[in-house]
């Protein structure tokens, strides 16, 4: 509402005494009747303040009330003349100096008068903006319904919808340049329209296709952009109920999902300023899931299908036409990752976790959805098609480069949850469908590889591993670990009771290729002494080191028990 509109309602006239200029200042609130000299600490802002003048005792008092009034950001002053007369020049030329309106209210005027005037046009323009609001949500509800994409009714600026990593889905560039195209998130996926819900199918087809793998310069976007989504996302994660509100670098921003609390795996719609759009833009994404729920639900059956194929080894023409149904290409090159999430570490998801350098507390209703999580850690990669099989979770993606994404989404997933570990296993690329069903075992003895090692992001590629390190991770652990006793515990117990250095000395032996000279100066011995050694070796574990398949034993019996 502009102050204009109050002064120009049918009724008596307000005269303009100062101000003709600034009569389309907006008003904010209802008026505000005061005869304090200082009333500012009373005052919001925004406001038409009403006074009879009884503080005015001498001329200088009126730049003193005035000053206080302009500091505090009101619309305008309404002199009442009921009183005291005419409105004093004084009081004129202090309005002047501060560019704040000033109106006379005649005597035949109440403030009453002037109150219920401001509050019918307040009422009218409220009125017309909710019927506007209503109408608009109908549209964007009927437009949506009638199928169009998320992307399509959302704002363009203000508002996104964004993953539990802070990688854009929905919305316009969160800070810094955009690039070209799409809005991509702050791990360089493209902004896409997608399911709001808390928790995730057990199959379902993300992304897009991909061919090349990895991601083009004009899929990335500003390191400022990046920080600032991983703030919003900690902030969301941190929050015990929705909606909740958090400050970042000077902005105010308003957070809600779908849900009620929290989700990791899920999605959160973050508004920039006051939030008044925050229930609708909700309400939008709610919707937005519900539709989709079903083509989840089709998509997990068809996720189930495609990987019981692979780990059958089916025939390359059901194997392709699964891949058909998925959504994903027939042609290579494809990857597959094996990933599972536990939070079952000493922490807990109600402890204090570091996040963004400073302590702050995860809230202790987050959970979380292991598909779903999965989910978010391959959408950069191309088009995928995950499914749940049990307590792991197998994605098959169209394309290659996804080791090092992956590796970062799961470190911005640990930052959050100090007490969250991600363990993944990476399949080399297959060039053809007959190579899917290698690249799931691949994948397979990778992640279970992954789960030896130490860490809360383990995440290793089937590359990465020598021939023998993935022949190890395809025996089960208790078999390894009785294979490396056996072997080892007569050296251990030997240099228990004589510091013989027996075990040392066999590490070192095997990688310097069985050379007597290395190992020697390696380890700084005598040739004679180290030849004295590795037959007391050969006493103990009953394997010659001069046969290569007795190296080999000892060799393997080392690497399990690392």
């Amino acid at each position: 509402m502009r102050l204009r509109d109050v002064l120009e309602h049918p009724g008596v006239p307000l005269p303009v005494l100062a101000g003709h200029g600034e009569l389309d200042r907006p008003v904010a609130r209802n008026a505000y009747t005061t005869d304090l000299l200082d009333p500012a600490r009373y005052l919001a802002g925004g406001e038409v303040v009403l006074t009879g003048m009884m503080w005015r005792r001498e001329p200088a008092d009126s730049e003193v009330f005035v000053a206080a009034l302009a500091g505090a950001g009101v619309a305008a002053l309404g002199a009442g003349e009921a009183l005291l007369g005419p409105v004093p020049a004084d009081l004129v030329d202090a309005c002047r100096r501060h560019r704040l309106p000033l109106f006379a209210v005649p005597a035949e005027v109440s403030f009453r008068d002037v109150t219920d005037r401001i509050d019918t046009v307040l009422w009218a323009e409220r009125e017309a903006g909710a019927v506007a609001a209503r109408n608009r949500r109908r549209g964007l509800v009927a437009r949506l319904a009638a199928g169009a994409d998320l992307a399509e009714v959302w704002p363009t600026d203000g508002a996104w919808v964004l993953s539990c990593t802070g990688r854009i889905i929905v919305g316009g560039p969160l800070g810094g340049r955009a690039a070209s195209g799409p809005p991509a998130g702050p791990l360089g996926g493209r902004a896409t329209s997608g399911a709001l819900g808390g928790r995730a199918a057990a199959g379902r087809t993300v992304g897009s296709p991909a061919t090349g793998g990895g991601l083009t310069e004009a899929d990335r976007v500003s390191p400022a952009a990046s920080a600032l989504g991983a703030k919003l996302a900690a902030a969301f994660l941190r929050a015990d109920t929705l909606p909740a509100r958090c400050r970042i670098d000077g902005r105010e921003f308003h957070l809600d999902a779908p849900t009620l609390t929290p989700t990791l795996g899920g999605r959160f719609i973050a508004c920039a300023g006051d939030g008044t759009a925050l229930d609708e833009l909700v309400e939008l994404a709610a919707l937005d899931a519900a539709r989709h729920e079903r083509a989840r639900q089709v998509e997990a059956r068809l996720a189930d299908r495609l990987l019981a194929a692979l780990a059958a080894n089916a025939d390359p023409i059901e194997t392709s036409a699964a891949l058909n149904a998925c959504g994903l290409p027939t042609t290579g090159p494809h990857t597959v990752v094996v990933a599972s999430f536990d939070t079952t570490g000493p922490a807990g998801f109600g402890e204090s976790a570091r996040i963004l350098g400073r302590d702050r507390a995860v809230s202790p209703k987050l959970h979380g959805d292991a598909a779903a999580i999965v989910e978010e850690m391959v959408a950069q990669a191309g088009a995928a098609v995950v499914a749940a099989d049990g307590t792991l979770v197998t994605a098959v993606i169209a394309g290659t480069g996804v080791l090092a994404p992956l590796r970062e989404t799961a470190r911005r997933m640990t930052s959050v949850l100090r007490s969250a570990r991600v363990t993944a296993g990476v399949s080399e690329p297959a060039t053809n469908v007959i190579g899917l069903a290698t690249a799931l075992a691949q994948a397979r003895h990778a992640h279970d590889y992954a789960l030896e090692r130490e860490g809360r992001v383990s995440v290793v590629g089937c590359d990465e591993l020598a021939s023998h390190d993935l022949l190890l991770a395809g025996v089960p652990r208790a078999v390894r670990q009785a294979f490396a006793e056996r072997l080892l515990a007569p050296l251990r117990a030997y240099d228990s009771s004589h510091n013989a250095d027996l075990l040392r000395t066999l590490q070192t032996f095997l990688a310097c290729d069985g050379s007597w000279t290395r190992c020697a100066s390696a380890m700084h011995l005598h040739v004679n002494t180290l030849r004295y050694r590795i037959r007391r070796i050969a006493d103990l574990t009953g394997r010659d080191l001069d046969s290569f398949a007795d190296r080999v034993d000892l060799f393997l019996a080392l690497r399990a028990a690392s």
